[in-house]
């Protein structure tokens, strides 16, 4: 499957006076830490477009089983200061290991539009699938899988949440994604791309 089959969905509210020092630990450390991790490919920072410092942070990894790797969880149990200084300013956070039940398209978009539901649910998959869509993911949540007590858990400041199920509509730009939003799924969240980075980019 193109851009591996499992992937880490993360939403987070960040305080806007917090948001110089969150962009600048994503971008220049934790994306990286993170994509260097065995079985990890790509991970990616959206911005809220109508939500001031809300953020959805989305990694591709090959298997669910690389959410789960000895490396990963060296790294959530021992943060470099500056995760230790952003973490405990974490709000609102969902965190969630998933599998990739469906996929159409690939790579990611200029805007992505993330839908969270409930197991049952019928999710607008097919209605997503469309010319100005880049690509579109219905991610299964795997309660269990990157669970484990860690440091990095601890410094959050409540327990991360988990999503059931969502459907992740990656678009060319924003005024397709919210178009798609309003058509087919009114309770949706649209994010700006602000950064990506690929297992190739560090090599």
């Amino acid at each position: 499957m193109t851009g591996g089959s499992a992937v880490l969905a993360l939403w987070v509210d960040i305080d806007p006076s917090d948001e110089p020092l969150f962009a600048h630990w994503h971008s220049r450390e934790h994306v990286q830490e993170r994509v260097g991790c065995p079985g990890w490919l790509r991970g990616s920072r959206f911005k809220g477009v109508e939500k001031p410092g809300r953020y959805f942070l989305f990694y591709d990894a090959e298997t669910v089983q690389a959410l789960e790797s000895d490396a990963y969880y060296a790294r959530l149990r021992n943060p470099t200061p500056m995760s230790r200084a952003i973490l405990p300013q974490f709000r609102d956070t969902w965190r969630t290991a998933c599998a990739v039940e469906q996929r159409w398209g690939d790579g990611v978009g200029a805007a992505v539009l993330t839908l969270r539901i409930k197991i049952g649910n019928t999710a607008p998959f097919d209605k997503l699938a469309a010319l100005e869509t880049v690509r579109v993911d219905l991610l299964a949540g795997h309660a269990n899988v990157g669970q484990a007590h860690t440091t990095e858990k601890d410094l959050r400041p409540a327990p991360d949440r988990q999503i059931e199920r969502a459907l992740i509509a990656f678009f060319w730009s924003v005024e397709a994604a919210q178009a798609a939003r309003a058509r087919h799924a009114p309770q949706g969240e649209v994010f700006v791309l602000r950064h990506t980075v690929s297992k190739d980019d560090l090599s």
